[in-house]
Formats: structure tokens, C-alpha cells, sequence
């Protein structure tokens, strides 16, 4: 024993110790690059997306990524990269809603009521192969509430904001200054 009360064999032991934990620090970060990445929006930095009706007068086309955690906006510019963003859509107008399976889990697009019901039949099949894009064309009605998948029900889900025409029409949907 040393003078000062410590034992070589402890400080070594401690030293080895710390030594092997070394390489598993690394293996501790969560990063699995052979997992495929969801991107989005972290919960703490969520927005709806633009929900300026000028911003949607020209939308028609309507494109998502298919995440488990999420839908997020491809197109247009005014969802692109938000997580279940809001849609801001002309009642009367027909659309086309295009989605692309991600992650390779079983997922679906419905716009459903507010009773939680599929709006005139208004759902594609799905399916759970990555890379594969499924559309659904519908006429944005008064009835519409929220569009998610049917599968992952809690998290890819988004609501559905309905305006006329005039609404779109009268606002410029300039920024302001």
C-alpha cells in the first residue's frame, strides 16, 4: 500500500475501468446507419406548414413522404419538410394527393370527418414496400376534417383546412414586410 492510503492494484483497476468504457461510448448514440432516417421536424421546432390561403391558389398536386412518426410535406412549398402539416384546401376543387412509402411499414392516406369516418370513400389501398407511391385524386368537401393513415393513426395525421374560393381569390398571399 502507498503511502497516501491508495492501493496500485485499485488506482489500476480504476484506470482499466475507465479504459473499457472508451470504445462503448461510441456504440451508445443511437446512430444506426443501416436504418433508414426520418427526417421531419423536431417536436420542440413543429409548425403547421403555411396556411396563408395565397399560398395554396395555385395548389392542385399534393405530395408526402410516408414515415410511422409522420406524414411530411414534399409539395407544395408551403409543407415542404413539415411533419403533418396543415392542408389548406379550396372547397369545390379537385386535387391529387400523392404519397411515397418511406420506411417500408404498411401505411394508407384517408381524409376523414370529424366522427372519424372516411369521407366518401376517400382512401388509397396501401402498402408496405419502400419507394412505392400511391395518389388519391378527391374533391376537397365541407365534410373534410383531417387526412391521416389508417394504420399509424396517432402519428401521421393532419388537419384539414377548408376555404372558398373567394378566400384564395382575395388574398394576394403576399408576405409581409
Amino acid at each position: 500500500m502507498s503511502p497516501h492510503g491508495t492501493d496500485r492494484r485499485a488506482v489500476l483497476a480504476g484506470v482499466a475501468g475507465a479504459l473499457a468504457t472508451l470504445p462503448l461510448a461510441g456504440c451508445l448514440d443511437g446512430d444506426e446507419d443501416d436504418e433508414p432516417e426520418e427526417p421531419g421536424v423536431d417536436a420542440a421546432e413543429y409548425v403547421e406548414g403555411d396556411t396563408d390561403p395565397g399560398s395554396w391558389a395555385d395548389v392542385d398536386e399534393i405530395r408526402f413522404d410516408g414515415w410511422v412518426g409522420g406524414w411530411v410535406g414534399v409539395e407544395p412549398a408551403a409543407i415542404d419538410r413539415v411533419e403533418n402539416p396543415s392542408l389548406v384546401l379550396v372547397e369545390g376543387r379537385e386535387y391529387e394527393l400523392t404519397w411515397e412509402n418511406m420506411d417500408g411499414v404498411h401505411h394508407n392516406v384517408a381524409l376523414w370527418d370529424e366522427d372519424e369516418e372516411v369521407v366518401d370513400g376517400y382512401s388509397t389501398d396501401g402498402n408496405e414496400i419502400v419507394g412505392e407511391v400511391e395518389t388519391l385524386v378527391f374533391e376537397a368537401t365541407a365534410e373534410m376534417d383531417t387526412y391521416r393513415c389508417e394504420y399509424q393513426q396517432a402519428g401521421q395525421v393532419g388537419d384539414v383546412i377548408l376555404v372558398d374560393e373567394s378566400d384564395v381569390a382575395d388574398d394576394p398571399g403576399s408576405e409581409t414586410d
